[in-house]
């Protein structure tokens, strides 16, 4: 990775931060006004469709960005793919919105069997506005990747704040007034704003949206032979955050709530230390496997790899040690009580012991579909899911609610298990001793420092965490105990010296004269 995409990098990163802040936010005004209610649980069924469209579409730029990187020389031909691609997709949401409005019941069964009917009628008015997000969201995708390809990084990252915001000053001046149904409509004014911001800079890249008659030629048959395994995962994908929602939905009132704010807090994790790292490396790696440079992308991917390790560990680490009182401080106020902040904080506890590997994962995908294999991880994927749900299942008949967060990582470092394997076989040597030394020394030093800093939790009350101290108060003692632990993990980690983490450190150093 050059070093203008590091500094492209940080700065997306920072973006990012902003981004996932706000809409954190956005989260607290919401557990603020309405907790873990029938309405919010509600509200966040509705949101399903969408939510699982965001999963899908995801991975549906998995094949996409190669395909329009390999087509972008030609930016006629680029742009009629992408028009054939977006009108396929409004054309099938289309469809299905349409027929919400003739027997909406076996849908909302299907996302949550078992609400009582006062939340099922709720949910079949709310489903009904942002059903349109299905779409709207697959569209800001394909266009964030176009612009990505352009290396225009940040724009996408700079759409997303005044949707953030919008819904925030929203809640500021309305609140709860006009009641759950605003809330839906307001989240749907706000992604149609990213949306046409992203169009408005497409724009001058000379791209404008016509629907097609013929959008079935050769390039979009091409795309969907390749996207089909894709989709096939992704709807399995879909069908496991259901079967969870439905396992949810047969506990105590709130737990769908509960489940969902520890998601949606994992998701700002992966969403600032994952995903900027996937968004800037992913057009490289798509042009190295077209131009078949196995070497260089074996060194690109290990240098990802080992990012990860360095980056998101301590990150999983420290969210396990100290989730319950981020969950208290971003959400545990209004409606949002002490048991909401235990059922979010153990949920998020299990999330968060599968981070490191949710990057690995994502960037071995991204490997798999730069050299135009999407079967190999379609058929991972899909066992790590059916097993995934099982776990689920008995996992909620044994731990409750926090055997969600505990199946969805288990499952996570199947998949993770069964991908790197395979990908030996198509960049060979990437798992060597070395690198595999570096990534075990970084593992033991953050296993080491995670107990010094429990140690220093359970003897030392210097720092004690007491429910009437101040918010500000807490969180000195959050970044204090933040600083401490990277200390810790940064004096273990140097101090075993190991040369590839040297080296990786190095590499980026500016030299002098730079």
């Amino acid at each position: 990775m050059s070093k203008n995409l590091v500094k492209a990098g940080i700065l997306l990163f920072i973006l990012s931060t902003v981004s996932k802040l706000l809409g954190f936010l956005r989260e607290t005004f919401l557990a603020y006004y309405y907790g873990t209610s029938y309405e919010s649980d509600a509200y966040f069924i509705a949101l399903t469709p969408s939510t699982l469209a965001i999963t899908f579409s995801l991975s549906l730029s998995s094949v996409f960005l190669p395909l329009f990187v390999k087509y972008m020389s030609n930016k006629k031909e680029a742009y009629r793919f992408t028009n054939n691609i977006i009108t396929m997709f409004f054309i099938v949401t289309g469809i299905l919105y349409l027929s919400l409005f003739m027997d909406n019941s076996p849908i909302i069964k299907l996302l949550a069997p078992g609400l009582p009917p006062e939340s099922e009628a709720l949910s079949i008015q709310l489903l009904k506005v942002l059903f349109p997000l299905v779409f709207i969201v697959i569209c800001i995708q394909l266009f964030t990747d176009m612009l990505n390809s352009y290396e225009k990084f940040l724009i996408p990252a700079l759409s997303i704040l005044p949707n953030n915001a919008i819904i925030i000053i929203y809640l500021l001046v309305y609140g709860k007034s006009l009641g759950i149904i605003g809330i839906a409509v307001v989240t749907l004014i706000s992604f149609i704003v990213q949306f046409l911001l992203l169009y408005y800079f497409l724009r001058k890249e000379t791209y404008s949206f016509t629907f097609t008659k013929k959008f079935l030629d050769e390039n979009t048959k091409g795309f969907m032979l390749l996207a089909m395994p894709v989709i096939v995962s992704s709807l399995f994908s879909q069908l496991n955050a259901v079967v969870d929602r439905l396992l949810a939905s047969t506990l105590s009132e709130g737990s769908i709530s509960s489940l969902m704010y520890a998601y949606r807090l994992k998701s700002m994790v992966i969403g600032i230390f994952i995903s900027a790292l996937i968004t800037i490396s992913f057009p490289k790696v798509s042009k190295l496997a077209n131009n078949l440079k196995r070497k260089e992308l074996i060194e690109l991917t290990k240098e990802n790899i080992l990012l990860i390790f360095l980056v998101v560990g301590p990150v999983s680490v420290y969210l396990m040690l100290f989730g319950s009182e981020i969950v208290e401080i971003l959400f545990q106020r209004g409606a949002f009580g002490e048991d909401a902040k235990l059922a979010t904080g153990g949920v998020f506890f299990y999330y968060s012991l599968g981070l490191v590997f949710v990057g690995v994962r994502e960037l071995v995908l991204r490997n798999f579909y730069a050299l135009g294999n999407t079967k190999t991880p379609t058929v991972i994927l899909i066992i790590s899911l059916v097993l995934n749900m099982i776990l689920s299942y008995l996992f909620v008949g044994w731990f409750g609610l926090y055997g969600l967060g505990l199946s969805s990582s288990v499952g996570i470092i199947i998949s993770v298990w069964m991908l790197t394997n395979k990908l030996k076989n198509y960049l060979p040597n990437i798992w060597d001793k070395a690198f595999v030394a570096a990534c075990v020394k970084v593992s033991l030093s953050l296993l080491i420092a995670a107990m010094a800093i429990k140690a220093i939790l359970i003897y030392s009350p210097l720092f004690a965490w007491e429910s009437n101290q101040s918010i500000i108060f807490k969180l000195i003692i959050l970044i204090i105990y933040f600083v401490l632990f990277t200390v810790v993990y940064l004096v273990i980690l140097l101090g075993l010296r190991d040369k590839q983490i040297t080296r990786f450190f190095t590499k980026f150093l500016p030299k002098k004269g730079e």
